[in-house]
């Protein structure tokens, strides 16, 4: 069958998006409300709207997909609502509490916050277990490892029923012998418990960083498993003949096997895609700089691509988790369409993060919500039309929105209905500004600078708003603004970062050879995956240094 399509999914706390790419460069957009708690119920929905567009069964669609793509928020979900799974942690004797003195840092903000409560901890103290056993900066075995420290913890951490361990002893980066041992006794006394090891996730100097990495990682992989599981199955199902490929935190695709072992990397997979969609609608427009604006039901997403460059970190707090793997700089709040406003214990009226998200929803969306959100303020204020229909499938009831304003803020502050749902619409723009001052005046860069891209199908009530706040002179609102990240999804290629640790002095008179074995290794395992990803390595691929 011809590859008449491409399909992207960017499954949202709200709603789902879905672009579909014709062969002939025409694009058609879609959403279906969110179902956090299968994810499949909204693609469903999703591709039988696409199916009954297009008057063919919907494996006919998936069937001429040469491509199906899915960026997912279930990792940064369970990151944020700390539902991942229960997680051991091997270390060497002595470092036990080093991920809870995290090198004496507090988050900015909080440094000299004495009441700034500790981090929560993914490993508790009684799910840590010191090992002997001890390898030295040049990987030489300074002791060797005690198997029975091991064996013991095992015992331990199956009483405590843990679903995945993370192990990172120190210098395992200059020799993986004892972490390879340890995992190969996990794996034969814990069968189906997922294990990681900090060498193989985050292979680089830094002991904190990379036992945080590696304890996110042991936290969110098996979720992650899954749903990627749920969602190959049902792609196969429809008979879809290449695997599907998911959207990663560095701005690039890759096939599920790889999301259930590293769920780290999916950690911003749904808002990551969005600079790459961003430098493509401003490319037509000879711009280069770009800041991208996603507001949708649940979130307000930003991201920034300084000439043509995406903003790449690594060794970032997120969410109170070191996470040192590459990741698109993605500044997230909690500030969508459904973030509620309320009157706070000062009498003072505040916005978000909680949100209604997809169920109950806005007031207006008539599904049981009763506190007004900033899609409800709007809708009082006029910015969007009564009975209007969001998401092709949600009608909005203007009455609903009215009563929620009057009876939860108006009343309370004792001021008329229309000033309390624009203090809704003003107070959730300041919080937007603050976070696009965080991403560049903070960083150094002038917003100034940037022609600002509205994305998400909220941003368009606010983005001149946020653009004269900001001093922002360009605005551009692409057509496909509401589904922007789904429609960075199908543009972008595939992605695997490999890291390595090259331990050396750099001089004029340096010998090179060690270093250009690393770079001919890491080559050679990128090499390999994109052979395995179908790549032909004769007429695509090449290695650059």
């Amino acid at each position: 069958m011809n590859n008449d399509f491409r399909i992207g999914v960017d499954a949202g706390g709200t709603f789902t998006d879905f672009v579909l790419a014709e062969k002939t460069g025409d694009i058609h957009l879609f959403k279906a409300p969110s179902t956090p708690e299968d994810g499949t119920l909204a693609i469903a929905n999703g591709l039988q709207q696409i199916a009954n567009k297009f008057n063919r069964p919907i494996e006919d669609i998936i069937q001429a997909c040469d491509l199906c793509i899915n960026g997912t928020t279930v990792a940064l979900n369970a990151l944020i609502q700390m539902t991942g799974v229960k997680v051991g942690l091997l270390c060497t004797k002595g470092h036990e509490d080093s991920i809870e003195i995290r090198l004496g840092h507090k988050e900015e903000g909080h440094r000299y916050d004495a009441s700034y409560p500790p981090a929560p901890q993914i490993a508790t103290r009684d799910r840590r277990f010191p090992i002997r056993g001890r390898i030295l900066a040049d990987g030489t075995e300074h002791e060797p490892l005690h198997e029975q420290d091991i064996l013991d913890a095992i015992e331990v951490l199956k009483q405590q029923d843990v679903q995945a361990v993370a192990i990172s002893f120190v210098w395992s980066i200059r020799n993986t012998e004892h972490e390879q041992r340890a995992k190969e006794l996990i794996e034969q006394h814990m069968p189906g418990v997922f294990v990681c090891c900090g060498s193989e996730v985050y292979p680089q100097i830094k002991e904190y960083t990379r036992t945080s990495t590696t304890l996110v990682n042991a936290y969110l992989s098996p979720v992650m498993a899954s749903y990627v599981h749920k969602i190959d199955d049902y792609f196969k199902a429809l008979g879809a003949e290449q695997p599907v490929r998911y959207f990663q935190s560095n701005g690039g695709l890759a096939v599920g096997n790889i999301m259930r072992e590293r769920a780290v990397n999916a950690i911003n997979s749904g808002p990551a895609s969005a600079p790459q969609a961003g430098l493509y609608i401003a490319s037509a427009f000879g711009i280069d700089n770009i800041i991208t604006v996603d507001m949708g039901g649940t979130s307000f997403d930003i991201t920034m691509a300084k000439s043509g460059r995406t903003s790449l970190n690594r060794d970032i707090d997120f969410l109170r988790n070191r996470i040192g793997v590459p990741m698109i700089h993605v500044e997230t709040l909690g500030a969508g369409g459904g973030s509620i406003g309320h009157v706070n214990n000062f009498g003072m009226l505040e916005v978000g993060p909680q949100s209604a998200g997809a169920t109950p929803g806005p007031a207006s969306y008539g599904k049981g919500g009763e506190l007004p959100t900033v899609t409800d303020a709007n809708l009082v204020l006029g910015y969007l039309e009564p009975d209007a229909v969001l998401g092709g499938c949600v009608t909005l009831d203007k009455d609903k929105a009215l009563q929620a304003v009057q009876k939860h803020i108006a009343d309370p502050l004792k001021i008329d209905l229309a000033h309390a749902a624009f203090g809704i619409s003003a107070i959730v723009n300041q919080n937007m500004a603050n976070g696009i001052r965080r991403i560049t005046i903070e960083k150094g860069y002038d917003p100034r600078d940037f022609a600002l891209i509205c994305a998400g199908g909220a941003a368009g009530m606010h983005i001149v708003d946020l653009a004269e706040e900001m001093g922002i002179g360009t605005i551009l609102i692409p057509k496909i603004a509401s589904c922007l990240c789904a429609f960075g999804q199908i543009i972008s290629d595939i992605k695997y970062n490999y890291l390595a640790t090259q331990m050396m002095i750099i001089a004029p008179d340096s010998e090179l050879q060690s270093l250009n074995a690393t770079l001919h290794e890491l080559e050679s395992l990128g090499v390999q995956k994109l052979l395995e990803d179908g790549f032909v390595e004769d007429d695509i691929i090449s290695c650059d240094r």
